[in-house]
């Protein structure tokens, strides 16, 4: 069965344009009587039939030129002939969805393995001769197979041993990369296959797939296939973070874990449970009743026995989509915390000290247990900061230091770059343009420069005080439960503002006595951890380096307020200490497909590391790395991170062989169940051939339903350009002189 355009068919009386032209010529002559005329009698007549002859050829030619490019327009396709004289063949992408929602199970199989199922279904209605490639979809687009292949054993095997991951879900960019193969090739037949689960999630950019494939309709059909069915449950762990400041050796550590229903029935009965490493559950909860919808954050407490990095891990009743049921994250436990207290103010008495209650508060146990506490505070003067060694502390504390010499401050700047830890109190005694002019716009060290200080410190009837609500960095988020108490109790009576400085803004000091070090690293975005209830910022934090720098706008004392002698002074204090101690540990947590680095020692470059992946991998096998520079250090990196879970990083040629530890953790939204709503379905369908999974689908009966046979527009439009030279190259030939 053939088929045409008649529109673009009329075409075809075009044919009779030479014809015409040729009758009109033969009748447009004049007769003229001349002497030498039966000479030109004679000699036309000799050559009359074979002139006839070639006019006739010439003009068979010019007709089937217009007849074949009248045929090519009109773009005919025939199920019979086409696949006797050209052929049926397709070339299809095909596009599997790996994200993690796709392990969701019905009991007897999972979302995922019915794709995979459906996709091996699809090569087989492909007639002989077609090509394949294969798309891999999640947030990011693997090509298991790029351009396509006409070996579809080896497209039956990719499908095969195509892994699930615990990435999310994007289709856009892989339906994009699939027409743009397509596009790149001449093909007379483009098909793309979807196979997903029907995740609302992995169609949010819906509008933009449906004009790109509406471009393209004419040329690439499109078919989707859901294998997802409506499931009512699913509760995860949402989240999992560490809810101390710092992870002492031996000491219990808090953790904060969000259980969260994304079900559309409420959930019973939850058993919510924490591991550390490989050992049994150290602390649990239940959860009796938790909404559709809802989510239920739960503080767990873990001991650490051993120094070095240890996987946490909390858990709750598996269900059928065992992705989210745990999350991982790994901490590490430190023996002891040194901390350097640069004193600005030692005042005559120790009270009077502006280091008095920080060092109180960083070891707040009685003096006889003094010394078996894990955090231990070292004090100085300010003149005495030239000679100090920053490298041997994990934090160094400034509390109202009037200025630095310039040595000092080169050597704080190393320390920073190395994965230091540098915590600034303001006071009386600092000098702004010191604090503005080097350490803010020379070395770029600091996250705001000062503005001018407001408020009196003589009087105790006007205050401001800390914001209480909306804590959403990590060192002050604790006060977003009422029954941590508050920051807002706090009375300040006067404080520098803090005004945030640029982003990556250059620092104007001359590296060039410094050439044999490292490229200085850039420093980070400015954030503000907590603010004033006016709204300005209290205390604000930079990334420098490996290390961070955190500035507080009042004093660690009582001068300007009484934040000191208040409960909060002491979780904040080691709250905050944590997050400028540990900066470099926050590396050991990485969201799922994110690259994994860390700074190494010298000695290690050039390693060999061997990276193993999560058990929830799936067999996935051990890869290979080296020890690389990376800004100006040596640095392990991984970046295969696409399961949640636990990776193990195993560094060889050293002795003794290292190991390093870092965990992944997939994106919640995932397990948004919500499928396509029925009317976004209805507007894909007018773009695309959707179905349905069922036990009994096949592809045969869907697709054989729409390809008609093959075009061979292609062919016909190759024969007229060769007529149009066969006529040209006749009609040279014919002309010339005899």
């Amino acid at each position: 069965m053939s088929f045409l355009n008649p529109i673009l068919l009329a075409g075809l009386a075009a044919v009779s344009v030479p014809i015409v032209i040729h009758l009109l010529n033969r009748r447009k002559f004049q007769k003229v009587v001349w002497a030498a005329m039966r000479f030109v009698r004679l000699s036309v007549e000799k050559n009359r039939r074979r002139l006839q002859f070639e006019d006739l050829i010439l003009l068979a030619l010019r007709c089937l030129l217009l007849a074949l490019l009248a045929l090519a327009l009109a773009r005919p396709v025939s199920s019979r002939l086409a696949k006797t004289l050209f052929g049926a063949q397709v070339t299809a992408i095909l596009i599997l969805d790996n994200s993690y929602s796709m392990g969701m199970s019905d009991g007897t199989s999972t979302r995922f393995e019915r794709a995979k199922k459906a996709a091996a279904q699809s090569l087989e209605s492909m007639p002989a001769g077609s090509s394949v490639a294969l798309l891999l979809a999640s947030d990011v687009v693997r090509a298991a197979i790029p351009e396509p292949t006409f070996d579809l054993s080896l497209a039956r095997r990719m499908i095969r041993e195509a892994p699930l991951v615990d990435r999310g879900t994007d289709l856009a960019p892989a339906i994009q990369q699939a027409i743009d193969t397509l596009q790149r090739r001449l093909v007379l037949r483009g098909e793309i296959y979807v196979f997903t689960d029907g995740q609302a999630q992995g169609w949010r950019q819906l509008a933009q797939i449906q004009r790109k494939l509406e471009q393209v309709r004419e040329k690439i059909r499109a078919h989707v296939l859901f294998v997802g069915n409506n499931e009512e449950a699913n509760v995860a762990v949402s989240d999992l973070a560490l809810g101390s400041g710092l992870v002492p050796l031996r000491q219990p550590v808090r953790f904060r874990a969000r259980v969260t229903n994304f079900g559309r029935e409420e959930a019973r009965d939850l058993r919510v449970v924490l591991n550390v490493d490989s050992e049994p559950p150290c602390d649990e909860f239940s959860i009796e009743v938790l909404p559709p919808g809802a989510s239920r954050e739960v503080t767990f407490f873990a001991r650490f026995r051993t120094e070095g990095p240890h996987a946490v891990t909390a858990r709750v009743n598996e269900d059928r989509l065992p992705a989210d049921d745990r999350r991982t994250l790994v901490a590490r436990a430190l023996r002891d915390t040194r901390v350097l207290l640069i004193d600005g103010e030692p005042g005559a008495e120790p009270r009077d000290s502006e280091t008095f209650f920080l060092r109180h508060a960083l070891r707040p146990v009685p003096e006889s247990e003094a010394p078996g506490y894990f955090i231990k505070p070292f004090v100085i003067s300010a003149a005495e900061a030239g000679g100090a060694r920053f490298g041997e502390y994990d934090a160094v504390i400034l509390a109202n230091v009037a200025e630095l010499p310039e040595a000092c401050v080169r050597s704080l700047e190393d320390y920073l770059a190395q994965g230091g830890g540098v915590i600034v109190f303001l006071g009386g005694r600092v000098n702004p343009a010191f604090y503005n002019e080097v350490l803010a716009r020379k070395w770029n060290l600091l996250p705001a420069t000062l503005g001018a200080a407001y408020g009196q410190a003589d009087q105790e009837e006007k205050f401001f005080a800390l914001q209480d609500r909306n804590l959403d960095h990590p060192v002050v988020s604790l006060w977003n439960d009422p029954g941590s108490g508050t920051l807002a109790s706090a009375r300040f009576y006067r404080a520098f503002e803090l005004v945030p400085a640029a982003a990556g803004a250059p620092s104007t000091h001359d590296t060039s006595a410094a050439s044999d070090r490292p490229a200085r690293p850039a420093p980070g975005e400015p954030r503000v951890i907590a603010r004033f209830a006016d709204g300005k910022p209290a205390l604000m934090e930079r990334d420098y380096g490996l290390g961070r720098l955190a500035v507080f706008a009042s004093t660690a004392d009582t001068a300007w307020n009484d934040l000191p002698v208040r409960l909060s002074f002491v979780p904040l204090m080691h709250r905050l200490l944590g997050a400028v101690a540990q900066r470099e540990d926050e590396a050991l947590n990485v969201r799922v497909g994110e690259r994994f680095a860390r700074r190494a020692p010298p000695d290690w470059l050039g390693r060999e590391v061997t990276a193993a992946p999560p058990s929830s991998a799936g067999g996935a096998s051990p890869e290979s790395r080296r020890v690389e520079m990376r800004d100006g250090w040596p640095a392990v990196q991984y970046d295969r991170t696409d399961w949640g879970g636990l990776y193990q990083l195993d560094v060889r040629g050293i002795d003794p062989p290292a190991v390093l530890r870092f965990a992944a953790q997939p994106d919640s939204a995932e397990s948004q169940l919500e499928e396509l709503p029925e009317e976004q379905r209805r507007l894909l369908s007018g773009t695309v051939r959707l179905s349905q999974w069922s036990p009994q689908f096949t592809w045969k009966a869907q697709v054989e339903r729409e390809r008609q046979g093959a075009e061979f527009w292609l062919p016909l439009l190759v024969a007229a350009l060769a007529t149009a030279v066969m006529e040209m190259g006749l009609a040279q030939w014919f002309s010339r002189s005899r």
